[in-house]
């Protein structure tokens, strides 16, 4: 892991980025995506996943990438992004089994 890795790390215990998927997805519902802003990956912040009611479930830092995975229950999900300089987005997303679901988020 690198030293911006790391850092981002420090305060989530989530490595920065997610976990990516290596094999085939199974039983999982992925979620995962990128966060840029002008075009230029958002490389320090954090995505949570939130529940249908709105209800933090989970939490990512970002990759140096602006990259994100979740690995979540099929159902209907909020993205909140939050990074420096008051960044703050939410999407809406649905997760299925056995499928990654690609967002790419313009903040």
């Amino acid at each position: 892991m690198s030293g911006a890795e790391q850092a981002s790390a420090a305060g989530c215990g989530a490595p920065a980025g997610g976990v990516k998927v290596k094999d085939g997805v199974g039983d999982q519902a992925v979620v995962q995506g990128h966060v840029s802003s002008g075009g230029s990956p958002v490389a320090t912040g954090y995505v949570r996943l939130l529940n249908s009611d709105g209800e933090f479930v989970a939490e990512v830092p970002l990759g140096e990438d602006g990259g994100f995975t979740f690995y979540a229950a099929s159902g209907d999900w909020t993205l909140r992004v939050l990074a420096p300089g008051g960044i703050r987005a939410d999407q809406a997303v649905s997760a299925q089994t056995g499928k990654i679901t690609e967002l790419e988020l313009a903040v």
